[in-house]
């Protein structure tokens, strides 16, 4: 795998990952909204932590180290039809401690992407 492939796979992992957390931020806000709705039941992502940590492993690592995680290829499956488990009634903390995760990793993606970006500008004017 060439350098330029690597980045490719590094940059849509990430961009897998920012939509997880897209998604997830709808997920839990729809939870907070339905706080005082009789009946409602708590909805999270079934596959949110299996994919976070494969996404880890690629992202931060670009190894694939335990064999329980998710392949890389079914990632992007994973995202196109995610399942919603029924967890029970809404608890405020929890979705609070949940919605303050996502949006520091959220932030922290972006972060990453802004500084790789920066960096193959920086290498491609070199080039020049």
């Amino acid at each position: 795998m060439g350098h330029g492939n690597a980045i490719d796979r590094t940059v849509a992992l990430m961009q897998d990952r920012l939509n997880l957390n897209t998604l997830n931020h709808k997920v839990i806000s729809s939870n907070l909204a339905n706080i005082n709705t009789p009946r409602y039941v708590a909805r999270h992502l079934s596959f949110e932590q299996t994919l976070r940590e494969t996404l880890e492993e690629d992202v931060l690592h670009l190894v694939r180290t335990r064999g329980e995680h998710m392949d890389p290829a079914d990632v992007e499956e994973a995202l196109r039809e995610p399942q919603l488990v029924e967890t029970g009634p809404v608890d405020l903390d929890s979705e609070m401690a949940r919605l303050a995760q996502n949006s520091v990793e959220y932030q922290f993606i972006v972060t990453m992407l802004n500084k790789k970006f920066t960096l193959i500008k920086a290498v491609l004017e070199g080039g020049r």
